[in-house]
């Protein structure tokens, strides 16, 4: 499984990088720091999954998410993000992201990303 990681954070998306790489399904093909990374990483080499933060700056996930669907529909983007907030929830089902967990819930980006894979929605 090709993973795009997608955080403002440089720390977050090297950590996850290296945790996610632990699993030998699954390969980061790139990592990105904003809306703009995810299109342009997206558009050169189509992953399976787009692991995005939702909040950064230049451009939030929310805004590259509704471009890529729009260009992409069959894109499967799981946010992972810090903020457990019923707005950005309605806001990732709305426009058709696979999925919203949290980041301090770490144990369960791997099983989330597999259940997205596999397709299911995981929220």
């Amino acid at each position: 499984m090709n993973i795009i990681i997608i955080d403002d954070d440089v720390l977050v998306s090297s950590s996850l990088k290296i945790i996610l790489e632990t699993d030998p399904d699954i390969h980061v093909q790139a990592i990105g720091n904003n809306g703009y990374d995810a299109i342009q990483e997206y558009s050169k080499c189509p992953a399976d999954i787009l692991l995005m933060d939702i909040r950064m700056e230049k451009m939030t996930g929310i805004e590259a998410s509704i471009s890529l669907i729009e260009k992409y529909p069959d894109i499967r983007i799981l946010f992972l993000t810090t903020f457990l907030d019923e707005d950005y929830i309605t806001q990732a089902l709305k426009i058709g992201a696979k999925g919203y967990i949290l980041k301090q819930d770490f144990e369960n980006i791997i099983p989330a990303l597999k259940a997205v894979y596999s397709g299911q929605n995981v929220f």
